[in-house]
């Protein structure tokens, strides 16, 4: 046992602690407050309130403002007339039904709720339990006290500016306390030299590519789980030297993945009471949770910068020992089945596939970090952009806009100069708190905290450049050969086979099901595909008890089976009409511009994050700081994340669920789901709706569910009964099915109506291969968001729809979210699946429209042309006459002429929509959209299919969620 491992772990949870959850309550009694939790932590007097201040001093600077002194500039906070402010955009705001009774009674819960540790195993020593003390707090105080009233979920660190949480400050002060440097050997030297941290910012590859080489529903899985497992083994490295709290984005509290890594080790050997479940059962997680890969491929952290270096390497080391780990475990694992990886002839021996696993293996990760110590003082922070303003204007950088923003923070608060330009105004003098300044005049901040988003921004540019310039292995040179042991992976067309083939095929067959149904086809792979094959039984069941559930095939998908079994040979259950002609989706859903708003780019304004009282001050003391947009922090890191989590592990899997979908991904901004072909735009909407907190998601999931047959189970059953999801306010939302001890549900934050997200759709015969379907998906995505109008993007929030038929034509649309295209399709859709106009409707608007288009030859197709002035003024009541025919003429068995009036005015929402938002000068783009949602139309309408068998769809259902 070290003692200065003890004391690490002490002088974090001692920073932790250093202000009660209800600090914004009571703020004059929180010292008080926080004493009483330090000593139910374990701490003796001695050490009570003994944390090391200047962590505090520095987290608080980062998050916040040097406010003036709180007798010019105080903000009350009861969470209903000042309520809690959206992150993203503070105009969106949460407010209490009532406010706690009193300030007392919520410290008393503060106690209450604390997670103390009641049992440790007999053998651990002091530094085991600190440790164990501290990820206790770290990952249980907030969970408990949301639990037991939702309200501590949303109070401020700072009642001045609400927009960031107690439990972010609490978890940065902890995370800097860390970096704390000292060359005394105790809990509290009688001199701190300094905090000395740097940033850890750290990426793995491939990714996009990597996940998209599959041939079955599993292999992709496969693909996504391996990178997020990987980086969890990174993160667990990381966290056992110097905690969970140092990682700033994502943030990992609540994140399923890394809670299993420390399943073993910590959470199923400790108890909050003798006789209770350890917390690992506490956390209830069910397999679906766990088997979810939901971490991103990179990481930023705040560390002590005299180690950094070398926890760069340890997690660098962590990663590659786990992948070698579990590369190892499959080898073992084919060995061990009889004559599967015994010699092929002359040329294919085991020796060579061994010796070709190996080299794949040891050369598969893409890895790359950077480390940045933080500069001293906080004009050294401020000068690392100095070189950045040299760049024109037109190329700037995130560098530049951040300083910039930063600087007239530093102007405001000190009054003095900057660049020769002297502030307007300023905050008086005799207002400014002493704390914020290192000279009498209060002209000089003394804090580096304020420097966080220079300094973040900078070290996102050194690891991009060090991505681009990354050291890699040759291959080494050989001879010519030919023959079959020469053959290529099939799925990647890089590496060369370790394994394929007839002889390989029949091999695993001879092994009888449930194995044989691993290599139904005989396509040859390499060892990274057989890894992500054979790993979930070779090393996730073997070593981790995780068992994947069954996966569908995508025929299953396109008959709304997704807990169907796709391994049974023979199933054949399709939808209605020829079961040839049945369809699946596959959805890549991704959020719009999420690097800048990482990078603080597109952060809100002061004005709109502010108290009421604060927007007040500085109205009348410095205005201009109000326009400013709120530099980057540690909290906005934090509860970026902690958005974009919620997102995707709270509600993209139920949603996916209400359209009969299969999740595949879900990191964040970012989805890979599969979904019969019928359901995929409806289920993009809702995804939609629920990134952007928006209050019609438990409307159209009610009307969703209501839709479909055997609908009273499951998430299907919730939406039905209105207890999915619901919008308290815009930008947060709740699961009724997740609530407090008062039965109230618990709200949580997500990205919200500033942030937006586009959606890429490839609809495929399900059996066209899974591959060209999850590549089209992504092609569709970013055409979903290319910016330029001309070449086929939609500019962002969109959604794009790539349709393959089996004849090998390609129809391709898309629109805006806002557009009233989406509506417009539902509504036609409807109407043809109702017999409302017969299915002859769509083809006979774009038989009479596509004469309107201009065909461009070769030698024309990139030369200026002119349309023509009378086709470009009466464009759109071309279109809208045409309708008008075609609505009255194309009759189905139950045409009603109330469709006439249903359809006509969202055309012209339409087509009002395509003008603004950039097709006004462009008539024949607007045709063509129209053309281009008939089309859509009418495909969705013939392969629309249904399931056929309810009562064994609820069987697979509880089979798959016990």
């Amino acid at each position: 046992m070290s003692n200065e491992t003890v004391y690490f772990w002490k002088r974090k949870l001692l920073a932790f602690l250093h202000d009660p959850p209800s600090k914004c309550l009571d703020i004059p009694t929180h010292e008080t407050q926080a004493a009483t939790l330090m000593r139910q932590a374990g701490f003796i007097e001695e050490e009570v309130n003994q944390y090391i201040k200047q962590a505090d001093h520095v987290a608080a600077s980062a998050d916040r403002l040097p406010f003036p002194i709180s007798q010019k500039c105080a903000s009350p906070f009861d969470g209903v007339g000042h309520p809690f402010k959206h992150p993203l955009d503070g105009s969106k705001e949460l407010r209490f039904e009532e406010p706690f009774v009193t300030a007392a009674l919520a410290a008393e819960m503060d106690q209450a709720i604390q997670p103390v540790i009641g049992a440790f195993p007999d053998d651990w020593s002091e530094d085991e339990k600190w440790r164990a003390r501290f990820f206790a707090h770290w990952r249980l105080f907030a969970k408990h006290a949301i639990e037991r009233d939702w309200r501590f979920a949303f109070l401020p660190a700072d009642t001045r500016i609400p927009d960031h949480t107690v439990w972010t400050h609490m978890q940065v002060t902890s995370a800097l306390a860390g970096c704390a440097k000292s060359s005394e050997a105790s809990l509290v030297p009688n001199k701190w030299e300094q905090l000395n941290p740097a940033f850890l910012k750290f990426q793995i590859g491939p990714v996009q590519e990597f996940i998209a080489q599959a041939r079955s529903i599993r292999d992709l899985w496969s693909g996504s789980y391996l990178l997020s497992w990987l980086m969890a083994a990174g993160l667990k490295a990381l966290s056992a030297k110097v905690g969970p709290d140092a990682v700033i984005y994502p943030n990992l509290r609540e994140q399923p993945i890394f809670d299993l890594q420390w399943r073993d080790e910590l959470w199923s050997k400790i108890k909050m009471a003798q006789g209770a479940k350890n917390v690992w059962e506490s956390l209830d997680y069910k397999d679906d949770q766990l088997l979810t890969p939901n971490l991103p491929n990179v990481f930023l952290a705040v560390v002590p910068a005299e180690g950094a270096v070398e926890l760069a390497k340890l997690v660098e080391a962590a990663i590659r020992e786990e992948w070698e780990k579990i590369a190892k475990s499959v080898w073992k694992f084919c060995d061990a089945q009889p004559e599967l990886l015994d010699n092929e002839g002359e040329h294919l021996k085991k020796e060579l596939r061994k010796q070709r696993f190996d080299a794949q293996i040891a050369r598969f990760l893409s890895i790359s970090w950077q480390v940045l110590p933080w500069p001293e003082n906080l004009e050294e922070a401020m000068n690392l952009a100095g070189d950045f303003e040299k760049i024109p204007k037109a190329n700037q950088t995130p560098i530049q806009a951040t300083a910039k923003r930063v600087n007239s923070i530093i102007k405001v608060s000190t009054g003095q100069p900057l660049n020769g330009i002297q502030p307007t105004h300023a905050v008086p003098p005799e207002d400014r708190d002493d704390r914020f300044y290192e000279d009498a005049q209060k002209t000089r901040l003394n804090n580096l905290g304020l420097g966080w988003a220079v300094m973040t921004a900078y070290t996102g540019w050194q690891l991009d450049a060090v991505r681009q310039t990354r050291a890699f292995e040759g291959w080494s040179q050989s001879g010519w050969s030919r023959g079959t042991s020469c053959n290529k992976d099939s799925l990647t067309g890089k590496e060369e086979a370790v394994a394929g083939g007839k002889t390989w095929q029949e091999r695993w067959e001879k092994l009888g099901a449930p194995l044989a149904f691993r290599f139904k086809h005989d396509d040859f792979v390499g060892a990274v595909t057989l890894v992500k094959r054979l790993w979930d039984l070779a090393y996730l069941k073997a070593n981790w008890g995780l068992t994947l559930p069954s996966m569908p095939d995508t025929r299953g998908i396109a008959s709304h089976d997704p807990n169907g079994d796709g391994d049974k040979e023979g199933k054949e259950k399709g939808g209605n009409g020829d079961p040839e002609e049945i369809y699946f989706a596959v959805l890549a859903l991704d959020g719009d511009q999420i690097g800048k708003w990482v990078s603080g780019e597109k952060t809100p304004t002061f004005k709109t994050q502010l108290s009421a009282e604060a927007v007040d001050y500085f109205q009348n003391n410095a205005p201009s700081l109000l326009d400013t947009q709120r530099p980057i922090s540690p909290s906005y890191h934090l509860q970026f994340s902690e958005a974009l989590s919620n997102f995707a592990l709270r509600c993209v899997g139920p949603i996916v669920e209400v359209f009969d979908g299969r999740l595949i991904y879900a990191g964040g901004d970012d989805v890979v789901a599969l979904l019969p072909a019928d359901t995929a735009l409806a289920c993009a909407q809702a995804l939609r709706m629920a990134f952007c907190g928006e209050a019609a998601i438990e409307d159209f999931l009610h009307q969703a569910a209501a839709a479909a047959p055997e609908n009273e189970y499951g998430y299907k059953g919730l939406a039905l009964n209105r207890s999915l999801l619901a919008a308290p306010r815009s930008g947060f939302l709740c699961r009724k099915d997740m609530v407090d001890q008062k039965e109230k549900p618990i709200p949580f934050v997500v990205p919200g109506p500033a942030a937006e997200c586009s959606v890429g759709i490839a609809i495929a015969h399900y059996k066209s291969p899974l591959q060209d379907a999850v590549c089209a998906a992504q092609e569709a995505e970013r055409r979903a968001k290319k910016a330029d109008l001309k070449k086929g993007g939609l500019g962002r929030s969109a959604v794009a729809v790539t349709l393959v038929k089996r004849s090998g034509e390609i129809i391709e649309w898309g629109c805006k979210w806002e557009s009233g295209g989406l509506e417009l399709f539902q509504t036609l859709l409807n109407a043809l699946l109702k017999d409302t106009l017969s299915a002859k409707f769509p083809h006979r608007i774009i038989e009479v429209l596509e004469p309107y288009l201009t065909r461009k030859s070769e030698l024309i197709k990139n030369k200026n042309t002119e349309e023509d002035s009378g086709f470009k003024a009466n464009a759109d009541k071309i279109i809208q006459r045409e309708f008008e025919i075609a609505l009255g003429r194309q009759k189905g068995k139950n045409w009603d002429k109330a469709i006439i009036q249903e359809v006509l005015p969202k055309l012209d929402h339409y087509l009002q929509q395509l003008r603004q938002l950039g097709h006004a000068d462009s008539a024949e783009a607007r045709v063509s959209a129209v053309i281009g949602l008939c089309q859509t139309v009418a495909f969705a309408a013939r392969t629309t299919t249904q399931p056929q068998n309810p009562q064994a769809d609820r069987q697979e259902y509880e089979h798959a969620h016990p």
